[in-house]
């Protein structure tokens, strides 16, 4: 399972040097946490795929984060809400996603679900916060939420993610208790995932 020293694969400096530090070194534990997360997954009755980030489309630039993300399509998974966790240089996180990549197709039917979870996004533990787009390292408070859907509907780039960041340094980081509060947090979510299907 992760630990501390994992990040130091974000130090290489070359788009070559950290891609196969990626592969190496992140790549497997995300294939790890799949084989823990996909029964989890699987009590919703679909079946579901993991997608390894290959960061293919880049060619100079190294990737200043790298995930694995979890859908019912096969294919992929932008265009479905779904589930992402990944590494940023300092920390680990676990979304539920949605991403921009589902307009403007769908906006007219998402945007009025994503509205109606705000009470239950409003009653989540207290360590959750959001973030408006999954390759910006910032993120919102719970309480902006209502906002935060609004905002979705309206701006193109604008997304919805909800879940947790544990930073670098963190002690549950190469203990089970990691992969623990990982699976706690994906059970607390998927309510929240059911309610936008």
């Amino acid at each position: 399972m992760f630990t501390d020293s994992d990040f130091k694969v974000f130090n290489a400096s070359t788009l070559n040097e950290r891609m196969e530090q990626i592969r190496t070194v992140l790549d497997p534990q995300f294939e790890e946490v799949a084989q823990a997360f996909l029964p989890i997954l699987a009590t919703t009755g679909e079946t579901w795929y993991a997608h390894v980030a290959k960061h293919r489309m880049r060619t100079t630039n190294p990737p200043d984060n790298t995930w694995v993300a979890f859908s019912t399509n096969p294919r992929g998974y932008k265009m479905l809400p779904h589930f992402e966790l990944g590494c940023w240089a300092d920390h680990l996180y676990l979304y539920l996603a949605v991403e921009s990549n589902m307009k403007p197709k769908h906006t007219s039917t998402i945007g009025p679900k994503l509205q109606d979870l705000a009470p239950l996004v409003a009653q989540l533990p207290s360590e959750f916060v959001l973030s408006a787009n999954h390759m910006v390292e910032q993120t919102l408070p719970i309480a902006d939420y209502e906002q935060l859907v609004v905002r979705f509907q309206h701006v193109k780039a604008a997304e919805v993610l909800i879940g947790i960041q544990i930073q670098r340094g963190d002690p549950r980081f190469g203990t089970p208790q990691l992969l623990a509060d990982l699976e706690q947090t994906l059970q607390t979510l998927l309510p929240l995932y059911q309610r936008l299907q």
